[in-house]
């Protein structure tokens, strides 16, 4: 029985939706939860930002985290129970798992004290759910490879923010997800799946974000549910390098909600009344069409047949 370890950020729900399913198979797993960046290695990136970036888009990526640092404790005590991505990963699902199952909170996850956890541990696959860039010292461990939920249709779209970025650059039909195997060049490892995800009836660029998000892990555990079935993994074959995008700062934020809403309008503007009563009743909070929230069950999951497979070891 393969033996899996859960990376991620500040317990991000999604490696609690990972948890949830691999738990429905009885599967044998243990999370490391990075509580927060050192002070230090985030000054150290934001100089090294400035270097590459320049001044102004540093000022620009503060103010997009100031205006994160104001809305998004306001949003979590607003928003009504079960409208986030992942409605059934509550905070009584997080205390479950982590009394059922190993876990380690640390901040820097190549402390020795933490390499010395995921060696002891001895895991088959390491998943990364929403964590920073990580070195081979620590994805290295695993005994057949590191996967990575990128929410970004790779090669064109690596790093940070990616579907922000592919509004704001006016390409709606690049944005999608990739699953691919970690490398020591960003989102540049063997894609395993990949998925453009089409704007749908969401009224607002959060919601489409919110679907993006699930329909990505929903991915994921796709390709878990592959492994565990021990068929050997696709590979998408890449094109070009693609490029690489930092996080996005408020001004491409801005220009990204509005190429969104403009996009929303034109299609809005070519269907009938009708369809667009259809749709808003379709995107309303609690609607299962705009926001599926059932982890697919062990016999229920599709086998990957988007491109021929090989071995991932």
């Amino acid at each position: 029985m393969p033996a899996f370890l859960i990376v991620t950020t500040a317990d991000l729900p999604e490696a609690y939706f990972l948890a949830s399913f691999l738990e429905s198979w009885g599967q044998v797993f243990a999370l490391v939860n990075i509580v927060a960046r050192p002070a230090v290695n985030t000054l150290e990136v934001l100089a090294r930002l400035r270097r590459k970036r320049g001044s102004l888009y540093v000022t620009d990526l503060m103010l997009a985290r100031a205006m994160d640092a104001l809305a998004v404790p306001v949003y979590r005590r607003l928003a009504p129970e079960g409208f986030g991505a992942f409605p059934e990963v509550d905070a009584r699902f997080v205390r479950h798992v982590r009394s059922r199952h190993p876990t380690l909170d640390c901040t820097d996850p190549h402390a020795p004290e933490v390499l010395k956890y995921v060696r002891d541990f001895d895991p088959d696959y390491i998943l990364l759910a929403g964590c920073p860039i990580l070195k081979p010292s620590f994805y290295g461990l695993a005994r057949h490879g590191a996967l990575n939920r990128h929410l970004g249709f790779l090669p064109d779209f690596r790093g940070s923010d990616c579907a922000v970025w592919a509004f704001a650059q006016g390409r709606p039909e690049r944005a999608g997800y990739s699953i691919h195997e970690v490398s020591e060049r960003v989102d540049a490892g063997d894609v395993v799946l990949r998925q453009r995800v089409p704007v749908g009836d969401e009224p607002s660029l959060a919601r489409y974000l919110r679907r993006l998000r699930r329909e990505g892990s929903a991915g994921f555990v796709e390709v878990i549910a592959q492994v565990l079935q021990g068929a050997p993994l696709p590979r998408v074959p890449r094109e070009g390098k693609g490029q690489y995008y930092p996080p996005a700062g408020l001004s491409t934020r801005v220009l990204a909600h509005r190429n969104y809403h403009r996009y929303q309008n034109s299609r809005d503007a070519s269907r009938p009344p009708s369809a667009r009563l259809r749709s808003f009743a379709h995107t309303t909070p609690g609607s299962t069409a705009a926001c599926p929230t059932q982890v697919p069950k062990p016999q229920s999951v599709p086998a990957i047949t988007r491109s021929r497979p090989t071995s991932l070891a």
